[in-house]
């Protein structure tokens, strides 16, 4: 399993980019690959919600069923998603001042359709990388504008 870890400062309140990252009608705004979220279990979003997503990487659409692993408001968020990537993302939030600092961690597998598309791990991990830092980009803009 593979790791990436990125942050990124916003300067909106912590409580603002945690509620905005947590809601799942935002998710698909800020995760670029991201092109479905449905079928959530439960609008409050406690440990073991559960929800459908499909992802599209490197032209290949990808499904599977997720849950919320944590949600501690303002703290941290975590989901656990299984299917044709086996990934967790957990997020966390620092108040500092009027700004966040929002930190991200994906653990992941690469699945075998896209590994067979790219002989090539390390751009695969690059790829990866680069939509990790454009989450976290994305939220920061879209916080600091709203």
């Amino acid at each position: 399993m593979a790791t990436i870890s990125e942050k990124i400062v916003i300067n909106a309140p912590v409580e603002k980019v945690f509620g905005f990252v947590t809601n799942p009608d935002n998710w698909t705004e800020y995760v670029t690959s991201l092109t479905e979220v449905s079928n959530v279990s439960s609008p409050g979003l406690e440990p073991g919600t559960s929800f459908d997503w499909e992802y599209r990487m490197l032209g290949i659409k990808l499904h599977g069923n997720g849950r919320i692993s944590d949600n501690v408001k303002g703290h941290e968020f975590g989901l656990t998603m299984d299917g044709s990537i086996p990934i967790k993302e957990h997020y966390t939030f620092a108040a500092n001042g009027g700004s966040t600092e929002l930190a991200i961690r994906i653990d992941y597998e690469m699945p075998s359709l896209v590994l067979q598309k790219i002989a090539n791990s390390s751009l695969v991990e690059k790829l990866n990388r680069r939509e990790a830092l454009n989450v976290l980009e994305k939220v920061k803009l879209l916080c600091e504008e709203m």
